[in-house]
């Protein structure tokens, strides 16, 4: 294997040493961030010097960030340096855990209900225990039971008053109602009814002929 095509192996490697640099997003060398949103935004100018392997990324508004991938370097800065460094940054240190643990906490707090946590406005057992019992025995005084009965004599006239009554069989004849049998006679029967309507009738129709 050749010098040149090893250099050029090296070339590439540091390359792509370069772009992890940048994706690490780190902050520590001039103009990168800006660079970096350019770079979303689609409007980054590349050039290249083909003399000393540097590229240029450079915006419209002239923020630049120079690329030597023979030097391992990203503006001037040693590539394993840049790479480090982002690693560093981009680790959370102790402060920041602790302060985020603190706020869920107060979050969780703030949002759900303790172990301990009651609702003063709702009945406990044994309100609820008392109050079935004393209904219990309202009930008890207030209602008789399926089983409960009385006699005729228990209830107040009731005798006097089924004695007027006559019994379910009881019938009486003509002769036992005083007058019945008079007031009888003097009603007309159902054959002379009929008897003197159709009479009626019949010389109605006749003096209309």
């Amino acid at each position: 294997m050749s010098k040149e095509t090893a250099s050029m192996r090296e070339i590439q490697h540091n390359r792509q040493l370069i772009l992890q640099a940048l994706n690490k997003n780190t902050t520590n060398f001039s103009n990168y961030s800006k660079i970096s949103e350019s770079l979303k935004e689609g409007n980054l100018k590349l050039t290249i010097n083909p003399m000393t392997d540097e590229f240029l990324f450079q915006d419209s508004k002239n923020h630049t960030v120079c690329i030597n991938p023979t030097k391992r370097t990203l503006n001037e800065k040693p590539i394993d340096e840049l790479l480090l460094k982002a690693d560093i940054d981009n680790k959370a240190d102790k402060e920041y855990v602790i302060e985020k643990v603190q706020e869920e906490h107060d979050r969780a707090d703030a949002t759900y209900a303790t172990k301990e946590h009651t609702h003063p406005e709702l009945a406990d057992k044994t309100y609820v225990d008392n109050k079935m019992s004393s209904e219990v025995t309202r009930a008890d005084k207030e209602y008789s039971k399926k089983t409960h009965t009385h006699t005729i004599a228990n209830i107040t006239n009731l005798q006097e008053t089924l004695n007027r009554k006559s019994d379910v069989g009881h019938t009486h004849s003509i002769s036992e109602i005083t007058d019945l049998n008079v007031s009888l006679e003097k009603k007309a029967d159902k054959t002379y009814v009929n008897s003197e309507l159709e009479e009626k009738v019949d010389k109605g129709l006749m003096a209309s002929g």
